[in-house]
């Protein structure tokens, strides 16, 4: 009994704690609204330095000092999985989800924008889901505020030894995160493994798992060039991430500053995302390849033949996909004809 009543102390200083410092509401401090923004990588990472960090002090440097961010780091307020329902409920203030972790909800439209070979460059993703989240979904979400759609950099495939041909990859564990690439995967006859950002670095380096997808941006914040001595390009696609704010948060805001968040910060959080995501890939893959070449590592560009072996199943993805969305009581034949239709206009090629 002593235990439980310890444990149960230390759960309400950390209560106690957390609401001090303003986490989970816009805390109003002498006239400053104190909004908590958690993110899923640590105070290292480029997201962090050349994202997240910049985007606060432009905040508050707009709002005169009225409005102060308060980032945490490495999913210290909440896992990515449990984003959208920490945000909802005001864990904290600011956030990101990814769709994809989330089908059984009302963002499951959006996880289109992770169907594999389909969207790569975050400026694409917003171009085209933005629509796409506006026609389909403008009325569906609750105690949230959308900021905007962005996405990582494309998908890459990372390996303890290397992976030429789709033979490569079977029978091979392999990290997936996003239902659509857990079911590609799957379809490469390979077995996926689902786990945290956190948990990627040490399975490769215990040899838990064989290999990882993850982006290139990515696995360079990681380091996994430290156990994962292959790159494999195959640009699988990206994850849409999905910027939102607690609806409460929003509504005690004063009207300009809710004004000044539609007008401004909130799409240049979405731009710095894609200058950042659609930028520093290709130097990220250069830093990669120096990183393992000592180590008799490289990076490795399959040729058409052995790239359109990986590609192939993920057709039947799409064709899921669309299943599944009808199953869900979504119109999944209409969205699919109305991403590709914006595919398109994007000057997009469609895979299938």
């Amino acid at each position: 009994m002593k235990l439980k009543g310890a444990k149960f102390a230390l759960l309400i200083g950390m209560v106690l704690v957390l609401s001090a410092c303003g986490v989970g509401r816009a805390a109003n401090h002498d006239g400053v609204y104190e909004l908590s923004f958690n993110i899923q990588v640590p105070s290292t990472h480029q997201f962090h330095k050349e994202v997240v960090e910049p985007w606060a002090k432009e905040v508050e440097e707009k709002t005169d000092g009225r409005v102060k961010i308060n980032i945490y780091n490495s999913g210290a307020l909440g896992t990515l999985s449990t984003a959208y329902e920490d945000i909802q409920g005001a864990v904290y203030d600011i956030g990101y989800v990814s769709p994809s972790l989330h089908p059984d909800t009302e963002l499951f439209p959006l996880s289109i924008g992770d169907l594999p070979f389909g969207l790569s460059a975050p400026t694409d993703s917003t171009d085209v889901l933005t629509p796409f989240m506006e026609t389909f979904m403008a009325d569906s979400m609750k105690n949230v505020v959308p900021l905007g759609i962005s996405a990582t950099d494309s998908y890459q495939l990372y390996s303890k030894e290397p992976v030429e041909t789709i033979e490569d990859v079977k029978n091979q564990k392999i990290i997936a995160s996003g239902y659509q690439r857990v079911d590609l995967v799957g379809l490469w006859n390979a077995v996926p493994v689902t786990l945290g950002l956190e948990e990627i670095y040490t399975s490769l380096d215990r040899n838990t798992v064989n290999q990882a997808t993850y982006t290139s941006i990515g696995a360079v914040g990681l380091k996994l060039f430290e156990t994962a001595p292959y790159m494999t390009k195959i640009d699988m696609g990206n994850t849409t991430l999905f910027y939102l704010m607690n609806e409460r948060t929003f509504e005690v805001l004063p009207a300009d500053i809710q004004k000044l968040f539609k007008e401004e910060l909130a799409p240049d959080l979405v731009k710095r995302n894609g200058e950042l995501y659609g930028g520093a890939s290709a130097e990220a893959i250069k830093v990669y390849s120096d990183s393992v070449a000592e180590k008799g590592g490289r990076v490795i560009e399959p040729d058409a033949e052995a790239l359109a072996e990986f590609k192939k199943p993920a057709k039947n993805v799409w064709e899921d996909w669309m299943k599944l969305a009808n199953d869900k009581g979504f119109h999944g034949q209409e969205m699919m004809e109305f991403y590709k239709e914006s595919l398109v206009e994007a000057g997009l090629s469609l895979p299938y």
